[in-house]
């Protein structure tokens, strides 16, 4: 028989921000919503009858050595099976078939990263998911999911998320019935830095970087420069902790209880922000982006402008799968 109408079906990571600004204080918070951006598409396969089906986990491994087959054409790392992201897809696959819909957002408003969370997904990660459904298209076995992933790979939404850099993990479900088949791959890992330059820094780089940034734009403004401060930025480190894993930046009041170190400054002001699937190291292009981050908002660029400060500090702290945070305390010396 023919092969049937062909569209894609993909989700894509595009950056989603919320921005809350605090009575004390201005807090930016990014987060990168792994899934944001979908791209509507359907693969449909027209061909024989349905027959017997072989046992999920031989699909699972079969999709999985074609994504890495994939994946090691073009030098990318192979990914792992994950058993959170198999429950993702696999409930999807059979949500699909059971409820007779095609989408990545259920009739109830559920799209791939409440169903990784739901599965026991990490937050912070980067998420990313592939459909596809043929009807009267044969067995559901290890040929089907081959061609499955020939169709993706001939689609470029879904070809990106296949071979997409940051991730680690891949996932995997299907479900047939009525002569429909529904398949599922997920994907998910810490994603990778955001902004140009790709050399990871230290802890001590990143006041260089951010000063280098920030006084360019007020050099631009006619303003003067503002000076790093070993003061203030000890104060951000003893607010912060090192493990992020408890954490919450809303949480966070860096001026409850004044050090002694900072009173020699007045009207402090800090600026946060934290992103979820922008890698696991820190590098240049992260410290530069949240920079830049605030300098695009009016609210945050008057803090960043302000004629009256005179040092700065600014700490990025990281947990290594996917989150970023990053501080930016501005003062004037008294």
């Amino acid at each position: 028989m023919n092969r049937g109408e062909l569209r894609s079906s993909d989700l894509l990571d595009l950056p989603a921000v919320a921005i809350a600004p605090g009575e004390a204080l201005t807090v930016i918070r990014r987060r990168v919503l792994a899934w944001a951006g979908m791209l509507s598409l359907a693969l449909l396969v027209m061909s024989g009858q349905a027959s017997g089906a072989e046992d999920i986990a031989a699909l699972r491994a079969a999709a999985l050595e074609h994504v890495n087959t994939s994946r090691q054409d073009e030098g990318l790392p192979p990914l792992e099976g994950g058993d959170v992201l198999d429950e993702a897809a696999q409930l999807h696959a059979e949500d699909m078939l059971e409820r007779g819909y095609y989408s990545h957002v259920t009739p109830g408003g559920d799209g791939p990263r409440e169903r990784f969370l739901d599965a026991g997904g990490g937050e912070w990660e980067l998420v990313a998911e592939n459909i596809a459904m043929c009807r009267n298209c044969g067995a559901l076995d290890r040929d089907r999911i081959s061609q499955f992933h020939e169709g993706w790979m001939d689609s470029p939404e879904h070809r990106a998320n296949i071979l997409r850099r940051g991730l680690a993990r891949f996932g995997f479900g299907a479900a047939s019935g009525d002569g429909v088949i529904y398949a599922v791959q997920t994907f998910a890992g810490p994603g990778t830095s955001r902004g140009k330059g790709t050399a990871e820094v230290e802890d001590g780089d990143v006041m260089e970087l951010a000063g280098d940034e920030l006084n360019a734009a007020r050099h631009e403004a006619g303003l003067p420069p503002v000076a790093g401060s070993s003061a203030l930025r000890e104060a951000i480190l003893d607010a912060v902790p090192s493990d992020l894993d408890s954490f919450r930046l809303q949480d966070l009041d860096l001026f409850a209880t004044m050090p002694r170190s900072l009173r020699a400054f007045r009207d402090l002001k800090a600026l946060m922000a934290e992103c979820g699937g922008c890698g696991q190291v820190i590098t240049e292009g992260d410290v530069r982006a949240f920079v830049n981050d605030w300098l695009d908002q009016d609210a945050r660029r008057a803090n960043l402008f302000d004629p009256q400060m005179t040092h700065y500090a600014m700490v990025v702290r990281r947990d290594g799968r996917g989150r970023k945070l990053a501080i930016l305390v501005l003062a004037a010396e008294r």
